[in-house]
């Protein structure tokens, strides 16, 4: 819902004007296309998860298939279905675009484990996740309203697209062990973790630094770049983690690789808030049905959020066998389902 809110209002603040049924349309294939990616990554990473000795809540897949809970057929089985549900509602999309676009889309969400290409085993993955979740996602979104691209849509893609970027090396570095047992050359893998750190700190830098030349040069509404900025310190949770060796203790792991995944819905909800306000101070209102549904997504995530984060704070018992027993966790927040 973040991804798909995040491009329409965009779309909004552009044009002023919003489309329920496409919105509709955009949220269905969103969905669908989200979990056809959770069931093949389930499928085709098992190995690599099966090796894993220390998942995180964030990362290592969902353990589903690991524990035997449901068979890989099944998560295969319904990897197809929810593909054949994508290109269903790709198929009613008014222009060859967004139909174009939205096939896209699909074609790397199943190829980014999925053989022959295995994109996150040939150290693409991280580039990959990014354009498909927080790039390509709200381009479509915004296509299929009336208000259409604009350059503050690009910019504001640009940033959350290059937060992934850094979320996914994050999310890969907490799998390297595994993943390098069964030959799963990650981009994090292929770095290292010092080279993963340092990588991390870079693009954090140039990432707030672009926000601020943004603002600076007037192509990025003041509020939007404050609300974008206040996401800041998530980033540098993380990067102090690292530098730390958080990343060995799995606990500690948790809470790195937690924010590393809030600090995307954090600045995509408080950017979403933000052109509204704009919108609302120019005189000139997004329309109320847009608002509504927009405040009542970031009220849902924040919810969750803290909800979330008041269960990480439980702790974990250990059994006789060594095995780490997690208190039960809300139903994951989008994007958690690419979890490599």
């Amino acid at each position: 819902m973040m991804v798909t809110g995040f491009g329409v209002t965009l779309a909004v603040h552009t044009g002023g004007a919003f489309s329920l049924p496409w919105y509709l349309l955009t949220l269905g294939f969103a969905w669908s296309t989200h979990l056809m990616t959770h069931f093949c990554n389930e499928y085709f990473d098992l190995e690599a998860d099966r090796a894993n000795p220390s998942p995180t809540s964030w990362t290592g897949g969902s353990r589903t298939l690991v524990d035997g809970l449901l068979s890989p057929t099944v998560s295969l089985a319904s990897a197809f279905v929810a593909l054949f549900v994508g290109i269903a509602l790709t198929a009613a999309m008014p222009t060859l675009s967004t139909r174009l676009l939205a096939v896209a889309l699909m074609a790397l969400a199943w190829f980014y484990t999925a053989p022959p290409l295995r994109l996150n085993y040939r150290a693409l993955g991280e580039v990959t996740c990014a354009t498909v979740l927080y790039g390509m996602g709200p381009l479509l979104a915004a296509l299929l309203q009336p208000g259409g691209l604009s350059a503050l849509l690009l910019w504001c893609t640009a940033v959350v697209c290059l937060l992934q970027v850094l979320r996914c090396l994050i999310m890969n570095f907490a799998d390297m062990e595994g993943d390098r047992l069964v030959g799963k050359n990650t981009l994090a893998a292929a770095l290292g973790p010092i080279r993963v750190a340092r990588l991390y700190a870079s693009g954090q830098g140039v990432l707030y630094a672009g926000v601020l030349a943004l603002a600076a040069a007037g192509e990025l509404p003041f509020l939007v770049a404050v609300a974008q900025l206040a996401c800041a310190p998530a980033g540098l949770h993380v990067l102090r983690g690292l530098l730390n060796g958080a990343m060995a203790e799995p606990r500690k792991a948790d809470g790195v690789t937690f924010w590393a995944s809030m600090q995307l819905p954090l600045t995509t909800c408080g950017t979403m808030i933000a052109l509204l306000v704009d919108l609302a101070l120019r005189g000139t209102p997004a329309p109320t049905p847009w608002i509504v549904i927009a405040v009542g997504t970031t009220v849902v995530f924040a919810g969750w959020l803290t909800r979330t984060a008041l269960v990480s704070r439980r702790p974990t018992t250990t059994a006789a066998d060594g095995t780490r027993t997690r208190p039960a966790e809300p139903a994951p927040v989008e994007g958690q389902a690419e979890r490599a």
